[in-house]
């Protein structure tokens, strides 16, 4: 063996002990990933229209909203509510509204109770009748304001998130034309006088 072959593998041999050592690290840090992915709370939350059956179970004719949540980790979470989140003007202070839909009869029924409990793969379901937001005893203080102005800015940039019993707040993904929809509602609301309906 030449002794150029020889310094060679000197060489290569002086950088195992830093391999062994970014390998060790490496390996640490994946298995401490995974503890914590494994910790976390991990939901998938949406809002969207959908349609339920109403006077027959086997016929789907009623067109609602909803807010669908599942839970896609294996810790355990209890959802205990949920709330809107807006501000009432551009650069206003945030405004949180908690709103009530399950008492509608024909909601409650079809629509998961709070708090509820997850397990890893479970499915929650809350229903909002079509004329929801229209027909909300405050929703000139929520998303239908007074101010045609108002009413867009809000309806454009409200939030929603899903409340967990830890206190974390879960983002609520909204559908693509959903805002448009209650944009369009708003407008065909414009002029009515809004029925009595829970808040």
């Amino acid at each position: 063996m030449t002794t150029e072959t020889i310094e060679t593998w000197r060489l290569i041999n002086s950088f195992a002990p830093w391999l062994s050592a970014f390998g060790t690290i490496t390996i640490s840090g994946i298995a401490l990933w995974l503890t914590l992915r494994d910790k976390s709370i991990r939901i998938s939350a949406n809002f969207t229209g959908s349609v339920i059956p109403s006077s027959s179970q086997l016929k789907l004719d009623t067109y609602v909203y909803c807010l669908s949540f599942v839970n896609t980790g294996p810790r355990p979470v209890t959802i205990t509510n949920y709330k809107w989140i807006f501000r009432s003007r551009p650069f206003g202070k945030k405004n949180y509204f908690f709103t009530f839909p399950y008492f509608d009869p024909l909601i409650s029924k079809l629509s998961t109770s709070f708090p509820a409990e997850l397990t890893d793969g479970k499915q929650g379901n809350l229903f909002h009748p079509s004329t929801f937001f229209e027909e909300l005893d405050d929703r000139e203080d929520f998303l239908f304001a007074k101010s045609r102005f108002l009413a867009f800015y809000r309806i454009h940039t409200f939030k929603i998130y899903l409340i967990a019993s830890t206190g974390k707040l879960i983002r609520v993904k909204l559908a693509k034309n959903i805002r448009k929809e209650i944009w369009k509602k708003y407008n065909q609301a414009a002029h009515t006088t809004p029925a009595s309906a829970p808040r």
